[in-house]
């Protein structure tokens, strides 16, 4: 049987929104789960209307393409981006100060706050509009584009490497790893923020405006906790630092539903890991 274009409906997001909080709360909070099953009751009750059973599009892009189109608007306001900077800068802030590679880029966000330390940063991305972005934020940096397959640079050129929200896009993550570790100094950091897989198991996408109705995102890769370990440990990368960082009330926002129903919502993903943080070091 053919497949059509991907959709969804407000109906049928929110209904599985109450069923994961109920999941949550199962089986201590009866309470809870009564009022969530009366909410998902009065919710189909409403199946007729189009406000909430008319499908809504979904765009799906490849990375490339994605992002060209995300590029002028990605710095947001976003609570994802503004939660994932205040870890990775509070790790920054304690890097020693050197040569730095800023990996998938981007706009530049994280070499515009390594520029102002005072690393000499060297910017890898392969979105050229992106890259646009990021040479008009951060004139002192060495923008490239390109990819770490493998990472246009020397071996042991680099004392600090950060890769920001990128490897969630990625099938494997031990080839970017290694090369990684390949182009850092001895007692180099590496410094990786991503997509925390519980995140990804429940539907995080990058996701970024489109037309008008439509919901637009780059699919996001399931990597498991312990294979950013297996990977670190194949390259000669020494653990320092984790964070599981949680959702917020902050990031509830971005769901569709969160105004329809927003206690659905809360108590469906109010406190799940959302972002995962690691500092590396080489041996």
């Amino acid at each position: 049987m053919p497949v059509g274009p991907p959709r969804f409906t407000l109906l049928e997001l929110a209904v599985a929104v109450e069923g994961m909080a109920m999941m949550r709360s199962w089986p201590a909070s009866d309470d809870l789960v009564r009022a969530r099953l009366d909410e998902a009751r009065r919710l189909l009750a409403r199946s007729d209307e189009p406000a909430l059973a008319s499908p809504v599009p979904v765009h799906v892009y490849d990375v490339a393409a994605g992002y060209e189109r995300w590029a002028p608007v990605y710095d947001g306001p976003n609570p994802a981006i503004e939660l994932e900077e205040r870890v990775v800068h509070e790790i920054l802030r304690r890097a020693p100060v050197g040569r730095a590679l800023d990996a998938g880029c981007g706009t530049g966000r994280h070499a515009a706050f390594l520029a102002d330390l005072g690393h000499t940063v060297v910017g890898l991305d392969a979105t050229p509009a992106m890259l646009a972005v990021a040479r008009s934020k951060v004139p002192t940096a060495t923008f490239r584009l390109g990819t770490w397959d493998p990472v246009p640079e020397p071996a042991e050129s680099f004392d600090l490497v950060v890769c920001s929200l990128a490897l969630t896009h990625t099938a494997h993550l031990e080839p970017a790893v290694e090369e990684f570790a390949r182009v850092l100094r001895p007692g180099g950091w590496l410094v990786i923020s991503d997509i925390h897989p519980v995140a990804v198991d429940f539907g995080a996408g990058a996701v970024f405006p489109g037309e008008q109705g439509a919901l637009s995102y780059v699919p996001n890769q399931r990597h498991p906790v312990s294979s950013y370990v297996t990977a670190a440990r194949s390259a000669g990368l020494t653990v320092e630092e984790c964070y599981e960082v949680p959702i917020t009330e902050d990031e509830l926002t971005m769901s569709p539903v969160f105004t329809l129903v927003p206690d659905a919502v809360r108590e469906a993903l109010l406190g799940l890991p959302f972002l995962l943080i690691w500092r590396f070091t080489r041996r």
